[in-house]
């Protein structure tokens, strides 16, 4: 899949050691729903190969950018339902210096596209730190509405945060 600033490609073993310093970024956490907890390069490595795997559940897909091929993060599709066709969607942008350069939305953007039209999903939602107004914007442009609040859902430096849901049905587009 491929947009003029990105492409989605397979998560691959030659990822492993970028994904395994992102996993061990606190400060990647800070912006995430999850929380951050250490893992080894095993770990990471053994998390790459059961996602290699075939899955009517869920697809993984590393974000690169067109331009130079640089891998920038992952974007996945989880929890898929196919009888009610839906799923939720996850992304993050690994390197710090990369975020807030467009790469996020136009990721997003493909995801979509590919869900709603080659996948024939008919709604996708996503949970997002509400305090993480970049991420929330650039869903916002990508189509995707506030649908409820979590309130104190997320345990964030020190304190509960409230996390948003949010989703989009593919005849909002």
């Amino acid at each position: 899949m491929k947009a003029a600033r990105v492409f989605l490609r397979p998560i691959e073993l030659d990822d492993v050691e970028r994904l395994h310093r992102w996993h061990n970024d606190p400060g990647l956490y800070d912006h995430l729903g999850s929380s951050y907890w250490p893992v080894s390069r095993a770990a990471v490595e053994d998390w790459v190969r059961q996602k290699q795997t075939l899955s009517r559940q869920e697809v993984n897909l590393a974000i690169c950018a067109t331009d130079s091929a640089e891998h920038l993060g992952n974007i996945y599709l989880r929890n898929l339902d196919w009888v009610t066709r839906h799923g939720e969607l996850h992304l993050f942008i690994g390197e710090a210096g990369q975020r807030s350069q467009g790469y996020g939305q136009a990721a997003v953007r493909l995801l979509v596209e590919h869900a709603f039209g080659r996948l024939g999903l008919q709604r996708l939602y996503l949970f997002v730190l509400e305090e993480n107004r970049a991420a929330v914007h650039v869903y916002e442009k990508c189509g995707f509405r506030v649908e409820g609040r979590l309130r104190r859902h997320a345990f964030k430096r020190g304190a509960f945060r409230d996390v948003l849901v949010m989703g989009l049905c593919a005849d909002d587009r």
